[in-house]
Order: structure tokens, then C-alpha cells, then sequence
């Protein structure tokens, strides 16, 4: 119920707000969280769900869930984050006689350093190094015996922009690399994913946040930022 109900929450501070909040700053000090949705390619060719008896006809689909993420600025253009979300996806296993649907859990995670450097009075370009992690597990599929149970860490970087489109409005966009982002047959393989994120300060310290990251995992959310 949490995806829910924090979908609530969020719309319910958004239409009560008012529409000429100025944001105070683009720093990198804030506290974020809210609702994710995600789709995992390449789950049924890669042969890391298995399970006992005969070959399963699998079909995997988008999930939902959570997630929550900061950062602290430090000095004048550096800052440490952090990020996290869990989500459900959901799956659809055939034995060639019955269909039966379950799902399993998806957890990633991301600490790391990051410098930011502006470029005018609207615009600012930033760097991350992070070290990220992935996991799959708890796959729960009712007649089934599956097994799915794989966490591995490595490295990452992120390169991006700030545009301040207007007092209320900011657009983040970034391009990442993770060592830990495709499925593959014996764990995870890198990748690189494109991202757009939005904010809409309602308030000078809180925003309404979206964003959409593509890549061999693909996601969406929905939630607020304080800004600090």
C-alpha cells in the first residue's frame, strides 16, 4: 500500500499549493523520496530465474514500489548522495500446461561524491563517481520452485545539467554508466541509461519531482524534494 499511499500525499500537497513559489537555490542538499515504477529487460533470456522440473515459458513485467535519496553539499561545489528504491516487478511462468503469475523483488542502491560547477546564473553541469548495487530476489510464484537470489556491486559514473527553465521550474538531465545495470546469464552486466528528471517548486524549499531513466532497466518516479 505504500506506493499508493504516498502517490496520495503528493497529490494532495501539489493541488493544494500555491503556484507562485520561487525555488531558493539549486543546491545539492535535499532529502527526496516517493513512488517507482520499473520494467527489467532481458529477464527470460538470461536464465537467472530458474527452478526445478521441466523448462518455464517466463514473461516479466513493469512493478512498482519506493524510493528515497539525498545529498549534502559540502565546500562550494561538492557533494556526497545517496540513493535508494525497491520494487516489485512482476512475472508470468508457464510449465506448458498452467499459467500462473507472481513476482519478485528488485533492489538497487547508490552512494557516492559528486562535483558541480555553474556555468551561468540558470545552468549548472555536474560529475558523480558512485559505487551501486543491485539486487534480485524473493521470487514468489504459487505451484512453482523457482530460484532467484543474485547481488552484485562495482562502480559508477554520472555526468549531467541543471537548467533552471524558470523560477518554479527546474530540468536535470544525465547520461550514467553502472558496472551492475543488464541481466545477464551469470549475474549483471554494465550499462549506460539516459535520464530526464523535472522539479516544480511549489514551495521556495519543496518540489514536486518526476523523472525517467532509460536503459536495460528502465524507470519512472513520482515524489517530492525538500531542499535544504
Amino acid at each position: 500500500m505504500f506506493p499508493q499511499r504516498m502517490f496520495g500525499v503528493v497529490v494532495a500537497i501539489a493541488l493544494g499549493a500555491p503556484v507562485n513559489a520561487v525555488a531558493s537555490d539549486s543546491s545539492f542538499t535535499y532529502l527526496e523520496g516517493g513512488i517507482v515504477a520499473g520494467f527489467v529487460n532481458d529477464v527470460e533470456t538470461s536464465g537467472i530465474l530458474s527452478g526445478t522440473g521441466s523448462p518455464f515459458e517466463i514473461e516479466s513485467d513493469a512493478g512498482g514500489g519506493g524510493f528515497i535519496g539525498g545529498a549534502w553539499q559540502f565546500g562550494e561545489h561538492m557533494h556526497l548522495f545517496g540513493e535508494y528504491a525497491a520494487a516489485s516487478q512482476d512475472l508470468e511462468i508457464s510449465d506448458g500446461v498452467r499459467t500462473t503469475e507472481g513476482e519478485y523483488d528488485m533492489l538497487r542502491w547508490r552512494i557516492g561524491v559528486g562535483y558541480a560547477h555553474p556555468f551561468s546564473s540558470t545552468t549548472s553541469f555536474y560529475g558523480r563517481l558512485s559505487f551501486d548495487n543491485l539486487e534480485f530476489k524473493d521470487a514468489q510464484v504459487a505451484g512453482f520452485d523457482l530460484d532467484i537470489d543474485t547481488d552484485e556491486s562495482g562502480l559508477g559514473a554520472e555526468v549531467g545539467m541543471n537548467w533552471a527553465a524558470t523560477p518554479t521550474i527546474q530540468l536535470q538531465g544525465h547520461a550514467r554508466y553502472t558496472s551492475v545495470g543488464e541481466v545477464v546469464a551469470d549475474g549483471f552486466d554494465s550499462d549506460i541509461l539516459l535520464g530526464l528528471n523535472g522539479r516544480w517548486h511549489f514551495r521556495p524549499n519543496v518540489a514536486l519531482v518526476t523523472g525517467y531513466e532509460f536503459g536495460k532497466i528502465t524507470t519512472w518516479n513520482l515524489g517530492v524534494r525538500f531542499s535544504l
